[in-house]
């Protein structure tokens, strides 16, 4: 007589057990779904935006090579008036032709030819180029930034894809151990559904969060 009241008390901890276990399943797979679809989003919203810095860089990068080729163009023909000793040309050049921003490497190119030393290939000249390609390589540099915050937050929306796959595993589990009378395949279910739901909450537990406004919130 005492066995039957003890196997109800099982049956009812089973039950109430697997309610529990269904309902964080279930929140926890609609929230891993919402996760991979918001970072997904976002991920698709930065690679579009590296996408048109990339654009941007590359316009910049057009720019930079198409001054130094009118500055090298400036000094060679520079170069002409100073060897004529044409100072009319000279000063011709240096007030309509050669740009603002190059006057003080002109200066500098002059001087050296002056005291009878070789000037410095401008391909060759360090500060020269990095002042040029200064702004392609800032926005060159933002690009790849952003390119990988892209594939980053790509990841992220994949791994919370794959922990929206273990909780609907857990989900089944759940699900169909009413479907069985026996009390050790229903624990045998049970334990593999908690199992589950304990791997993918180790497995979000270091993911970040992405808000439903697209803001990054850090994680714990």
């Amino acid at each position: 007589m005492s066995k039957q009241p003890l196997s109800r008390s099982v049956d009812r901890f089973l039950e109430v057990l697997a309610v529990i276990l269904l309902g964080i399943a279930t929140v926890g797979t609609a929230w891993c779904a919402l996760q991979s679809q918001l970072w997904s989003g976002e991920s698709d919203r930065i690679a579009n935006l590296a996408a048109t810095e990339h654009s941007e860089a590359n316009r910049l990068y057009g720019l930079a090579t198409q001054t130094i080729a009118y500055d090298a163009t400036m000094v060679a023909s520079y170069a002409q008036a100073v060897a004529s000793g044409n100072d009319k040309l000279m000063s011709f050049y240096r007030n309509s032709l050669v740009r603002k921003g190059f006057l003080d490497h002109l200066n500098s190119w002059e001087t050296q030819v002056k005291a009878g030393g070789t000037p410095q290939n401008l391909l060759d000249n360090k500060p020269y180029l990095d002042e040029v390609l200064g702004p392609y390589r800032v926005a060159q540099d933002q690009a790849n930034a952003d390119t990988k915050a892209g594939e980053d937050a790509g990841r992220l929306g994949d791994l919370y894809t794959l922990s929206t796959v273990l909780l609907a595993v857990s989900l089944f589990f759940a699900g169909v151990t009413a479907s069985f009378r026996s009390s050790t395949l229903r624990v045998i279910l049970l334990a593999a559904c908690l199992i589950t739901i304990l791997i993918s909450a180790a497995r979000l537990a270091g993911l970040p969060i992405a808000s439903a406004t697209w803001g990054m919130l850090t994680s714990g």
